[in-house]
């Protein structure tokens, strides 16, 4: 066990306990620029030490019958293709350029992606004032361009994720909120989750194969996040949320200028 590794797990734990951030747009960033870890490494180490978090959600979301299947069905049409797709781009930029390029093109994209969380960290309290505002459904509405829109938001974040490791829980349910305001919430955190355990596997597998997993790193890093999100969970109840957000975007708006 490497206790530095263990305890950037536990502070990414603390941290996603508390705010609901993805830990993807924390650990990768930390491994970049805390551990000197190579960003390809960093993105493929995070998507497998994600797989069995997002694995165990889904199965409670799915016991407590929080999953809407058919807006899961929508997101995994665009998403699994999409991660396929990012990880065979990988494959070919890794084959094109030179591995200190592709590291560093990854290293900026992370820190774009991480401005984009940054923004719906902030964003986030905003939609749930406007879904208070309105009579929540547990259907999904009807019609041919409302599914191509999810399919679509599940491609990106399937592309994404694959690329960068980031946006399987960051970018999709606050994306989500603004395409279904008046969505049941409990049933978006639901597809959310089962929508991650299908794309993440997917990414980490595709790394496995690129050979950009370092998993003793992987290991380490589960250690200390499953304590840390107990007690960020527990925190959670006694920090406000309107300093809190604020902090989390700026932490995040800090590492992505240093990545970019």
């Amino acid at each position: 066990m490497d206790p530095r590794i263990a305890l950037i797990g536990l502070v990414v734990g603390v941290f996603v306990g508390i705010s609901g951030v993805g830990g993807s747009s924390l650990v990768t960033p930390l491994l970049i620029l805390v551990m000197r870890v190579s960003p390809l490494i960093a993105v493929g180490t995070d998507l497998a030490y994600s797989v069995p978090t997002k694995l165990v959600g889904a199965i409670i979301h799915w016991r407590q019958g929080t999953i809407n299947r058919r807006l899961l069905l929508y997101l995994g049409l665009g998403g699994v293709p999409a991660a396929c797709l990012g990880v065979v781009t990988l494959y070919f930029l890794k084959s094109q350029i030179p591995l200190a390029t592709l590291n560093t093109v990854l290293q900026r994209a992370v820190g774009a992606a991480l401005l984009i969380v940054a923004l719906l960290v902030v964003l986030l309290p905003l939609l749930t004032l406007r879904r208070k505002q309105k009579e929540t459904q547990e259907t999904l509405p009807t019609g041919f361009w409302s599914a191509a829109r999810i399919v679509a938001l599940g491609a990106l974040v399937g592309f994404c994720v694959s690329l960068t490791s980031i946006g399987s829980g960051s970018i999709t349910l606050p994306l989500l909120y603004l395409m279904l305001p008046a969505f049941s919430l409990r049933k978006l955190v639901g597809a959310d989750v089962a929508f991650a355990a299908m794309i993440v596997p997917v990414a980490a597998l595709g790394h496995a194969q690129l050979g950009s997993i370092n998993f003793s790193l992987a290991a380490n890093l589960a250690l200390g996040a499953v304590p840390g999100v107990i007690v960020g969970s527990k925190l959670c109840r006694y920090l406000p949320d309107l300093l809190l957000r604020p902090a989390i975007a700026g932490v995040l708006i800090f590492a992505a200028t240093r990545l970019i």
